[in-house]
């Protein structure tokens, strides 16, 4: 009987904190480049690019797929995309929803691993670069794909496109 009367107790003390203001929305700043903010007490905090810096790491990104030999497009890319201060690099990947696939979750859980590969083998370059003074021609990199974190994704009937975070080697 004891457990039944702590019930409404728990929902009324989580209702008095909530004090009726609805959740708070992440905070934005003005003119930038930067929407929210994730951070924990013990990590510098990072900031998530809004829609338009993301727009403008996907156009970058389709600039060197264009002039694969301009290495002031890499360079342009890498500034962007990299996050120093709190040892994160951003980057945007796509994938199409594959067509007569029965199963519509199905078809979106491929697409969003294809995009996720995507934007983690924009990830390899850019560390590659990082090293080599961006000198690795686009379309030569062998090697590991480091993994990343979907910090946002949009769905359309054929694309999937996500937003990446990967954290910077130390």
């Amino acid at each position: 009987m004891r457990s039944f009367f702590l019930l409404p107790v728990a929902l009324l003390a989580l209702l008095a904190c909530q004090d009726g203001n609805p959740p708070r929305q992440p905070e934005t700043e003005s003119g930038g480049a930067i929407a929210a903010r994730e951070s924990t007490p013990s990590a510098p905090e990072v900031r998530v690019p809004d829609e338009a810096a993301a727009q403008t790491l996907l156009q970058l990104q389709e600039k060197v797929m264009q002039q694969p030999e301009e290495i002031a497009a890499r360079r342009e890319l890498g500034t962007r995309a990299m996050d120093a201060a709190s040892g994160t690099l951003w980057t945007v990947g796509r994938g199409k929803i594959p067509p007569g696939e029965s199963l519509a979750a199905v078809a979106q859980s491929k697409a969003r691993q294809a995009a996720l590969l995507d934007a983690s083998r924009w990830a390899a370059y850019l560390l590659e670069w990082q090293k080599n003074d961006y000198a690795t021609a686009f379309g030569s990199l062998q090697g590991a794909v480091p993994s990343g974190t979907i910090v946002r994704e949009t769905m359309t009937d054929s694309l999937c496109t996500v937003l990446v975070k990967t954290p910077l080697p130390k």
